[in-house]
């Protein structure tokens, strides 16, 4: 269809206007050549009469009259062959001037369309340098849409399908990706979802390669506008591979979640502050002034204190260094002018294309106002990378002591929020904020094993409660344990004193990177909980068989654990003893439920509360009253059917498939957990930035009226759900 519109167009332009042209040109020709050929006809009867004339001198006086007559006709021939011509001139002057008309105007129709093609042609490749420049510097294969066409891929993209640049620009959307869960979901289903510029989104695909084959991935779609154009980035992991197949979809979802959402910040994220001096300063004073600031450029002004240009590192090593410049000549002799600006409210993949599209290193921000309130360098393109999660990652693996990580967990609140005001899902957040805690856990017990000395025998360090389920938010405390081999009786003593010993080292470790210790002290440096697993065994034998033990400690916290290091046999062992152990154990099961009462849910809560009332200022909830009743639901069925997932959304998805919840009942209570979370995470971080410390409790005044009428609705569902479950009838 597209070639057709095409070849149509280029005969309407180009192909037409030469067959016009030909045939004007023809009639030009008959114009020049019929007058001639009518005068010449005209010439040859004249001639022949007049040499019929001087053949007969002497013919008798009847033919002098036909003589004057053949005399007089020849001069009427003479009068009308001059008339003639007069009448073909004219003709042909009008015919040359319609021609000429019409040349003209097809010239200068064919010059507009040249000129109008010419210019397409060359914003179409401006267009796709740009974007090729901002897709290149992914490390995960990166498409470009604009306008309903792809315009670029990169060649981790490429390499990925098979295709080539040219294939890829011919591609209709669903001529390249299929969605697992929905084989109609089309481009005008995804636009509707990105419905404004900056909205990411993320599912399950797979691509078409170009030998038809099918490749699995996860795909990230951000909605960007540029030029007043509308498109989106593609940012795909290919997850088809063999040893890719066992990777988490939430681990993967995190990665290109904080890519995309890194290009969509604000360039005030990554810019520093500037420094200047006067164009007439010398160049000395001027290097001077960037190695005491710490800067690799500098802003030079006018009398009138107005930017004029900046110079760089580069300038000087170019300039001066291998140049011909003199340090006591004056530094606008080295600048770069003009100074190019861009808006503090630009986004920082603008600024990646401003700086590739005009070939310069740095960028002076400027506000409203026009001033110049920063400095963006490609430079701070490594920084860009430095806030992803694989490089954050990568920094703790790297990291060589207890503050290094300190510094590194700091950065977790401002990440968290970056993710939650661009709408990340909560799972995306609580699993994010579990695999940085992970991995600095990973490298504390690294740094106490190398304090200490290898392990005697073998051991893991276990997560429990929320980091155990991988809901940690920002308001979090240790809650850890260690298990290790069993030993004979002349060992123990030496073994256990070394795991008690390194334990208490993490723990320390750990409240001094930013996690408390633990208030009922359910740690690894607690005697109790750095065991043998044949005694952590004998813990939830006790706690399952034992009618007369109160089971809310084990249930909140024990029954939800995690290897964070070590062997992980150990919690496979110990999931299989549960699972033996509470084998038609309905007493225990109804234990676990009616243990779930003790969070009551207030069934008045704000709802007399207004934004003018007393009541408003000072009425309270804990947030956690809400979460947990779900936590404990979701506990309670996973274990009754052997659910191996500790998270809770993961355990209520299996008893939803297990069929113990209706869709409509399952969505009420996801949604609810979501909403509750994203209270929660919200409340934290507006006490961070606030320099408070972050708590659980809401008040009604921090809380919109839409928000309270919902926290009143889930928590009469919420009840609901406790109710049913306490008087499910397989325990009873």
């Amino acid at each position: 269809m597209n070639e057709n519109r095409i070849r149509f167009r280029h005969i309407i332009n180009y192909i037409l206007p030469a067959l016009l042209t030909i045939a004007l040109y023809v009639v030009l020709l008959l114009a020049f050549i019929l007058p001639r050929f009518e005068s010449q006809l005209f010439e040859k009867k004249r001639e022949l009469v007049h040499e019929i004339t001087n053949q007969a001198p002497n013919i008798d006086s009847q033919l002098d009259n036909e003589a004057d007559s053949s005399i007089i006709y020849i001069e009427d021939i003479q009068k009308e062959i001059h008339r003639m011509k007069l009448r073909l001139g004219i003709i042909s002057g009008a015919i040359f001037l319609t021609v000429g008309l019409l040349l003209l105007s097809l010239i200068r129709q064919s010059l507009k369309n040249e000129k109008k093609r010419a210019l397409a042609e060359e914003e179409l490749k401006n267009t796709k340098e740009k974007y090729e420049a901002l897709v290149e510097i992914s490390p995960d294969g990166t498409l470009m849409f604009i306008d309903g066409k792809f315009v670029y891929s990169n060649l981790i993209f490429l390499a990925m399908t098979g295709y080539t640049q040219q294939e890829i620009s011919r591609l209709n959307f669903n001529d390249l990706f299929i969605k697992k869960t929905d084989p109609d979901f089309s481009l005008k289903k995804l636009e509707k979802i990105l419905d404004e510029s900056g909205k990411t989104t993320n599912y399950e695909s797979q691509v078409i390669c170009n030998d038809g084959k099918l490749r699995n991935v996860i795909v990230m779609a951000s909605a960007i506008k540029y030029l007043e154009k509308e498109g989106i980035i593609f940012i795909i992991k290919d997850i088809s591979r063999k040893e890719q197949a066992d990777i988490e979809k939430d681990s993967l979802s995190d990665e290109l979640q904080s890519s995309l959402l890194l290009m969509n910040l604000p360039i005030t994220s990554f810019m520093k502050e500037s420094i200047r001096c006067h164009m007439n300063q010398s160049i000395f004073e001027a290097a001077t002034l960037m190695s005491r600031n710490d800067r690799d450029a500098l802003l030079i002004i006018q009398d009138d204190r107005k930017y004029i240009g900046i110079i760089t590192d580069t300038d000087l090593r170019n300039r001066v260094v291998a140049g011909e410049h003199p340090f006591h000549k004056p530094v606008y002799e080295i600048m770069s002018s003009p100074l190019t600006t861009i808006p503090d409210q630009a986004l920082l993949f603008e600024a990646i294309l401003l700086v590739k599209d005009k070939g310069i290193s740095h960028l002076a921000v400027s506000d409203r106002k026009g001033d110049i309130v920063g400095v963006f360098s490609n430079k701070d393109l490594i920084e860009v990378q430095r806030n992803s999660i694989s490089f954050l990652i990568q920094e703790i693996e790297n990291a060589k002591t207890i503050d290094h990580l300190k510094v590194i967990h700091n950065k977790i609140p401002g990440l968290v929020k970056t993710l939650l005001d661009s709408g990340a899902r909560i799972q995306n957040i609580t699993h994010l904020i579990s695999t940085m805690t992970d991995a600095i856990t990973n490298r504390v017990v690294k740094f106490a094993i190398e304090e200490m000395g290898k392990a005697p025998v073998n051991f893991a360090f276990m997560a429990l409660g929320s980091e155990g389920r991988r809901e940690q938010t920002l308001v979090t405390d240790q809650d850890n344990a260690i298990i290790y081999d069993d030993v004979s009786y002349d060992k123990m003593a030496d073994v256990n004193k070394y795991f008690l010993y390194l334990g208490q080292k993490i723990n320390l470790w750990l409240d001094r990177i930013g996690y408390n210790y633990c208030k009922g002290e359910i740690m690894a440096g607690n005697p109790q909980w750095c065991q043998s697993v044949s005694k952590w065994k004998d813990y939830f034998t006790n706690w399952i068989t034992n009618e007369t033990i109160n089971g809310s400690l084990g249930i909140s916290i024990f029954f939800d654990f995690r290897t964070v290091y070590g062997d992980p046999l150990f919690a496979g062992q110990l999931r299989a003893h549960i699972d033996k152990t509470t084998y038609d154990r309905s007493d225990f099961y109804k234990r676990l439920a009616s243990d779930t009462l003790k969070y009551k849910m207030p069934v008045n809560i704000f709802k007399s509360a207004t934004s003018d009332s007393p009541s408003a200022k000072t009425e309270v909830m804990d947030l956690k009253t809400g979460i947990m009743p779900i936590t404990d639901f979701a506990r309670v069925y996973s274990l009754y059917h052997r659910i191996s997932e500790s998270n809770t959304l993961l355990r209520l998805e299996k008893i939803f498939q297990k069929g113990e919840l209706e869709r409509a009942e399952y969505d009420e209570i996801i949604h609810a957990y979501d909403f509750l979370m994203s209270i929660r995470f919200k409340q934290q971080i507006s006490a961070i930035l606030e320099n408070e410390i972050p708590k659980n409790i809401i008040s009604a005044q921090d809380l919109t009226e839409i928000e309270r009428s919902t926290i009143r609705s889930i928590f009469s569902r919420i009840s609901d759900f406790q109710d049913r479950l306490v008087d499910d009838r397989k325990w009873n």
